[in-house]
């Protein structure tokens, strides 16, 4: 009875101690709220301006802003420009997957922003080995811009505009001619149907989920399971992105942006979705 008593009085113990700690990470005043995100532009900008004389005191700054954000974010004070200076203090910290994905998750509530475009595109060039696809790919890819840049929403606001548009013009001519209405009716739709498509997409991948490599050296293997051989010859390295094939408790089936594919550990990527990108606003 005595060791039960004790025992109870130590996990009454734990739990007056714990308890207080997890309500006050996910229960934040506006005043802490404030004091976190001010702590940590106060620390990024000295980690700016220690960069040059004093590398290792503008790391150490650059950890601090990412532990007051992050505390930020996981208390449900979720935004782009959260997200976004996370990335930057991030990156800056050598953190480059985790980095990445803080950017893609920016992206969701902040697409089309330059400034996030900008830095994405600059962290995503730090990253060794590359996973690009071949010329072609790589042409098409920034001629559909619009697909990876405009939010959801804007994408479907612009294929009921030319949709409707397009089937409108067709009625018209039943009743008035005029040059170059099947033309115009036509692209409309065609322009209506194109933007259907990436909509349908971009639901598809925010069930599968996306992802980045935030650690290095992770061998992408042929299974999922130690004992099957490597995928390729060389490790990859945090920062590679990827989606997401399958998932499985430890193991993740991924495919790499130049179409390979693997499996690596769970504990090697953050998984980043995208359900937020359908509120988006443009």
């Amino acid at each position: 009875m005595m060791a039960r008593k004790i025992l109870l009085i130590l996990i009454m113990t734990c739990l007056a101690v714990v308890a207080p700690k997890a309500y006050a990470q996910t229960h934040l005043s506006t005043t802490q709220q404030e004091l976190l995100l001010q702590e940590g532009q106060v620390a990024f900008d000295r980690g700016i301006t220690l960069q040059t004389a004093d590398p290792m005191q503008a790391h150490q700054a650059f950890e601090t802003a990412i532990e007051r954000w992050q505390t930020l974010a996981d208390s449900g004070v979720t935004n782009g420009a959260i997200l976004y200076n996370l990335g930057n203090a991030q990156v800056q910290a050598g953190e480059l997957g985790k980095g990445i994905a803080s950017y893609l998750r920016a992206r969701e509530f902040m697409p089309g922003d330059a400034r996030l475009s900008e830095n994405l595109e600059y962290a995503r060039s730090l990253v060794s080995p590359q996973f690009t696809a071949d010329g072609a790919g790589d042409l098409i890819s920034r001629l559909m811009f619009w697909h990876r840049e405009w939010s959801v929403t804007t994408r479907i606001i612009i294929f009921g505009i030319a949709w409707g548009g397009g089937w409108m013009l067709l009625l018209a001519r039943r009743f008035v001619r005029f040059p170059g209405s099947a033309w115009w009716s036509g692209s409309a739709m065609v322009i209506g149907a194109c933007f259907a498509a990436s909509v349908a997409v971009s639901l598809i991948n925010s069930v599968s989920g996306r992802g980045v490599i935030v650690q290095n050296d992770v061998i992408v293997r042929k299974g999922d399971g130690e004992a099957y051989q490597p995928r390729f010859e060389e490790p990859i390295h945090r920062g590679v992105e990827f989606r997401i094939l399958e998932s499985r408790p430890i193991w993740l089936h991924v495919e790499f942006p130049n179409g390979d594919d693997g499996w690596i550990p769970r504990g090697a990527a953050e998984v980043v979705r995208h359900q937020q990108e359908l509120l988006a606003s443009a």
